[in-house]
């Protein structure tokens, strides 16, 4: 039997009848209590059934439950074949599904396998004693209980995707803030407020804002992501991307083209992500400058640029548009602040918002107490030693992301699982080891 996740402890619940007598062995210990904590990766498991009288019918066992890890999965063992001993039985059949009921005399020989590596340990123990009643972004029940089913979910996805660390003096300040306060529109002067604000990181440098003429404040940048995708009937960006821009293409009369394999055609639209846990920025760079050559209209998706672990500069000379948040730095994602600087006005309901002064006031105001509490570098710099240490402790490597890293064990899920457009899976996502480090084995 394998198990996708690890186990700390099994116990087998057994209901003995009359004279019946039920021994476990591993290997060559016999289990008097019935009970393995900290099973090895693999583990050989005997179940015998004796009894006085093998003719006695009311001298039998049932396997009542079996706990792993404080669940019964009795149903996952219905299956095992039970071995007869024939020597006391004449029966048709030497063996048969054991259904847990034991009542001829017999053994039960199975082999028991499950993840015993240090992350799927940290997972289970993240899942199990961090449970929350509530999770989001998740494609299934967000108000949820805590059963197996959920808890095996978290801990098998536990290193999936991402979501910011709950840094707990930004979520204070965030939760103390009175919507009183957030609600009055942003001044003119806000734009270079926030562009100086970026350009005061030790690591980003973003020049020619200026070019730029156009600034909007959006839902997250996917308000921003959807306008341009479906701008043009063709697209170009790279296959590993955040998989809402192709999830959003998968049902529209748009052509979507690869970045890094086509040549650009003229005039049409490219989107890149800067930087990308995937691929280097030199590369992208490239790229960037083929495709203003083929006057194409440049975007680039800046999500993960607050993360970035090296020293990065972006020309926005060479680009159209900029989709830029904090959403995947701070904890602030209920609330999804983001903007956009853009060459020509785009005549969408974001632009329409911003003139208008319908846009939501609370998260952007949010936004802007934050800037001025904390520098851009803040996070990245609160976390950088720890994720170091991390990736000692668990053999991870870094990539140009803080967040995600690399592990031999983990590889993307050919069965596209979450979504066939889902790339993320390639990495270890770091943030949930880093908002525990310290209170587990870690």
């Amino acid at each position: 039997m394998k198990f996708d996740f690890y186990i700390n402890e099994i116990k087998f619940d057994f209901k003995i009848h009359g004279t019946g007598s039920i021994e476990l062995s591993q290997g060559q210990y016999i289990l008097n209590d019935f009970q393995i904590k900290d099973p090895a990766e693999k583990c050989d498991l005997c179940i015998k059934f004796k009894k006085q009288d093998p003719a006695d019918v009311d001298s039998y066992a049932t396997l009542e439950h079996v706990w792993i890890n404080g669940f019964d999965l009795k149903e996952r063992f219905k299956e095992i074949n039970y071995n007869i001993d024939t020597s006391k039985h004449t029966v048709h059949g030497k063996s048969i599904p054991n259904n847990l009921y034991f009542g001829y005399q017999g053994s039960m020989h199975f082999s028991l396998e499950h993840k015993n590596d240090l992350l799927s340990r940290a997972a289970w123990t993240i899942a199990d004693k961090e449970f929350t009643p509530i999770k989001w972004p998740l494609k299934s029940q967000q108000y949820r209980e805590k059963n197996f089913d959920n808890v095996h979910r978290d801990a098998v996805y536990m290193f999936t995707g991402c979501n910011p660390p709950e840094t707990e003096i930004l979520v204070d300040m965030i939760d103390n803030f009175k919507i009183a306060d957030l609600k009055d529109p942003l001044r003119e002067s806000a734009r270079r407020k926030i562009e100086e604000w970026i350009n005061r990181s030790s690591r980003v440098k973003i020049k020619n804002f200026a070019s730029l003429n156009n600034f909007t404040i959006s839902n997250g940048v996917t308000e921003s992501l959807s306008t341009f995708l479906q701008s043009a009937d063709t697209i170009f960006l790279p296959k590993k991307t955040y998989f809402h821009n192709s999830e959003l293409l998968s049902d529209k009369n748009i052509k979507s083209k690869n970045a890094f394999r086509e040549y650009f055609e003229q005039g049409s639209n490219v989107l890149f992500e800067v930087p990308s846990p995937w691929y280097t920025t030199e590369r992208i760079e490239h790229h960037i400058k083929e495709a203003r050559k083929a006057n194409c209209r440049i975007a680039l998706d800046l999500t993960w640029l607050p993360m970035v672990d090296y020293p990065i500069e972006i020309d926005l000379a060479l680009v159209d548009e900029v989709f830029f948040s904090m959403n995947k730095c701070w904890p602030i994602v209920p609330l999804r602040p983001a903007f956009r600087w853009s060459r020509n006005r785009i005549n969408d309901s974001q632009t329409f918002d911003y003139e208008t002064g319908r846009y939501p006031k609370v998260p952007v105001n949010t936004f802007m107490r934050l800037i001025d509490r904390f520098g851009f570098d803040y996070v990245f710099d609160r976390y950088k030693a720890d994720h170091t240490e991390l990736c000692e402790k668990f053999d991870l490597a870094p990539t140009g992301v803080l967040w995600f890293a690399r592990h031999s064990q983990v590889k993307h899920d050919d069965n596209h699982y979450i979504s066939r457009h889902f790339f993320l899976d390639d990495f270890v996502c770091v943030v949930e080891l880093l908002n525990h480090k310290g209170k587990y084995f870690w």
